[in-house]
């Protein structure tokens, strides 16, 4: 296979580019800077982060549809967003500044679904917020200072959704191959 011939998407990984980009437009339209309701971003804003880490898992892994999304299933050992982030991190596909990063809105993300009120500017959420480090690496080290904590999540989730879609291409250059069988 020639260099060219590796950014060349085939099979399955050509749906899914297609699922993911449609599923960004539906994420676009949805985390606006004028939703008035912060439980809608912080779930919005994790749930589209956690496809992104299955479209990083589905193109590193190898193409065995039944078996690969039986570990993804809801049920399945990858079926939730914390084993998600730590399959990713033990496999190299994301960083310890990614992985914590993603720990931290999914925590502020269970935070929201579990509690009936809760807001941004509400403790541990402000303290969570505050601790995102990606989009501090990757934009500017000192975030404004009138920047509130939701603005702080809305940020951090851009940049971290930035960052893993480039992980989606680099995973797929990493994808396992099953073994023939020697029978």
């Amino acid at each position: 296979m020639t260099s060219d011939e590796n950014y060349i998407l085939t099979g399955n990984a050509v749906e899914r580019y297609f699922d993911l980009h449609k599923a960004l437009l539906e994420f676009s339209s949805l985390f606006d800077y004028s939703e008035p309701n912060e439980r809608s971003i912080a779930i919005v804003g994790a749930t589209y982060l956690e496809m992104i880490l299955d479209h990083i898992l589905l193109a590193f892994f190898p193409e065995d549809d039944k078996e690969v999304l039986r570990l993804l299933d809801y049920n399945g050992p990858l079926g939730n967003f914390s084993n998600k982030i730590s399959m990713c991190y033990c496999l190299g596909l994301i960083d310890k500044t990614i992985r914590d990063d993603l720990t931290l809105v999914r925590k502020i993300r269970n935070k929201f679904a579990h509690e009936m009120v809760i807001r941004f500017t509400d403790e541990p959420m402000q303290s969570w917020c505050r601790d995102l480090k990606w989009h501090k690496i990757s934009l500017t080290p000192f975030p404004p200072k009138d920047a509130t904590s939701r603005d702080l999540f809305q940020v951090g989730v851009h940049q971290l959704i930035s960052h893993l879609n480039g992980c989606v291409g680099t995973a797929r250059n990493q994808k396992r191959t099953l073994l023939n069988n020697f029978t």
